[in-house]
């Protein structure tokens, strides 16, 4: 998932309870809010899966995840929200909000099928597996309704909701929370709604939405999407590097895999944990070097080198200079051109 949304959820969560109960969950999914301040980028799904299971056992709230899912505020997801609610009819934000959404939730997925008449959109977290997931299906869904009325308006309401899982006791509370019927035990979480409201136009275009096109949204979104395990290795190790543990049992710890899963899958790519975190480190010290102050030991041991002149030796090989000499050809003041007057 997008950083993004752990940020806005955990805000809602700071106003729905103590901080103090919101630190230790965050602290239990091996997260802090250091790197939600600090890091753009993607998180695995699972951990915001265990921090609401984590704040809904403290509070006792069975339909925690319903119930943020129910205050969300969708513009909290910047240019993406702005794409999907800049569609001019209610289908192609839909289309949209496919397309775009790896930029939100890389390996999740929205879905259209008929049923009984009416359109099915479902949302698929990928996530049946791990504990907290009713929380992210019950959640996710709601946050699908409150894009679907900024075109069909507030008093909307699904035909009706399919949800994960089996029935309990305390349905009622949740169609209450809704206000649609529920079906349970469906494979992924859904909403029904008339197939006739899909060509409904955009009421209120988001201004600005209508100019943006996909190829955009990266950009103004600060990141890049994951297309390959590299590219999530990569993500990662910028997380990581605020966590102080850039090595290969850290980054798979938080990928919630073992050491090896990941050597296979980077060596499937042609590629290894070690020349991954090598063109990292690279980019890094060329960052640390031209925009900061930091000394030149002091980025060795950011990057996880335990003696400095290993960092000196890796960084000749990678630029053909040595880090001073880099940094000192940063500084230079570059040649005016002719006939340009210097200021006397």
């Amino acid at each position: 998932m997008n950083i993004i949304e752990l940020k806005h959820l955990v805000s809602a969560l700071d106003r729905m309870t103590s901080p103090s109960v919101v630190d230790r969950a965050l602290r239990s999914a091996g997260v802090s809010r250091k790197v939600l301040r600090e890091v753009s980028g993607f998180l695995p799904y699972a951990i915001e899966a265990i921090v609401l299971e984590k704040v809904a056992r403290a509070v006792g709230d069975r339909h925690l995840g319903a119930r943020l899912g129910n205050a969300f505020d969708y513009s909290a997801y910047g240019p993406y929200a702005d794409y999907v609610l800049g569609a001019p009819t209610l289908v192609s934000a839909l289309f949209r909000s496919q397309q775009a959404l790896p930029l939100l939730h890389p390996g999740s997925s929205i879905r259209t099928s008929a049923q009984d008449g009416k359109i099915l959109i479902s949302f698929c977290s990928g996530l049946s597996s791990v504990v907290g997931h009713r929380h992210l299906d019950e959640g996710a869904i709601l946050v699908v309704c409150h894009a679907i009325r900024h075109f069909l308006g507030d008093d909307w309401a699904p035909e009706w909701i399919e949800l994960t899982g089996a029935p309990h006791a305390r349905l009622h509370d949740m169609e209450t929370l809704i206000g649609a019927p529920i079906r349970t035990g469906a494979d992924m979480s859904a909403l029904a709604l008339r197939m006739e409201d899909l060509m409904r136009p955009n009421p209120q275009p988001v201004v600005g939405g209508a100019r943006l096109l996909i190829d955009d949204l990266p950009a103004l979104m600060g990141l890049s999407p994951l297309r390959s395990v590299a590219d999530t290795v990569d993500n990662f190790l910028r997380l990581q590097l605020i966590a102080g543990d850039t090595s290969e049992d850290g980054v798979a710890r938080m990928l919630s895999v073992g050491p090896r899963t990941l050597q296979r899958a980077l060596r499937a790519e042609g590629t290894s944990f070690r020349e991954v975190k090598a063109r990292f480190n690279e980019e890094r010290a060329r960052k640390y070097l031209s925009d900061s102050d930091l000394s030149i030991d002091q980025i060795a041991g950011l990057l996880g080198y335990e003696e400095p002149n290993s960092f000196r030796r890796a960084f000749r090989n990678w630029t053909g200079q040595s880090p001073g000499a880099y940094r000192d050809a940063g500084k230079k003041v570059p040649a005016l051109g002719p006939g340009v007057a210097r200021a006397q």
